[in-house]
């Protein structure tokens, strides 16, 4: 009787499930990313190869301009850690730094709104400053389009499997160098759709 009161409840939520994706409604929310590359840093003096782990939380805010489109603004918090050597070997290593940017997404929702699941695409770009070991700084412009499904709790959550492709460029200020990063990414994110 457990199993089929459960089997019930599950059917009627489903019945009942769809994301507010009509114009004039908010959408709040966030997402978690685990981002793994390789990179290379050029300098005036050296080159070094390396192979990173970054860690993002990204919360975010966005207004449906129109049904299924929406914009906003999303900041992002990073935590990279990594290995690093020189292409002649002689020098190796490792690292740690944080990143904090902010900037603007867009999103598209491909299917209707009275659905459990849907699928959206999001482009974003954001702007920040880094903060390593040894009092490195420097500044950063990330850009990223990601895609993927959303399922529907209820009529106002829902949770993101999201794949995409990041690039991103670093320049430091306390150092004379320069790096490029290109990679794919996986996140994770809950939205809460609010009517206006």
């Amino acid at each position: 009787m457990k199993h089929f009161f459960c089997f019930a409840l599950l059917l009627l939520s489903a019945s009942t499930t769809f994301g507010q994706l009509t114009k004039g409604h908010w959408l709040v929310g966030g997402s978690g990313k685990f981002y793994s590359y390789k990179n290379e840093i050029v300098s005036s003096v050296s080159t070094e190869n390396g192979q990173y782990t970054q860690i993002d939380l990204s919360p975010n805010i966005g207004y449906f301009l129109a049904d299924k489109f929406a914009l906003g603004i999303k900041s992002t918090i990073s935590s990279i850690k990594g290995d690093f050597s020189t292409p002649s070997g002689g020098i190796t290593g490792g690292s740690s730094s944080q990143r904090y940017l902010f900037g603007a997404f867009s999103r598209y929702y491909f299917l209707e709104e009275a659905k459990q699941t849907n699928i959206l695409v999001e482009a974003s770009y954001q702007a920040g400053i880094i903060r390593g070991l040894n009092n490195t700084k420097g500044n950063l412009n990330n850009f990223s389009i990601a895609a993927g499904p959303v399922i529907y709790f209820n009529p106002s959550v829902g949770i993101e499997f999201l794949l995409g492709y990041v690039t991103n460029y670093e320049k430091y200020t306390s150092q004379v160098l320069s790096e490029n990063k290109n990679g794919f990414q996986f996140s994770i994110g809950l939205q809460i759709h609010l009517i206006k």
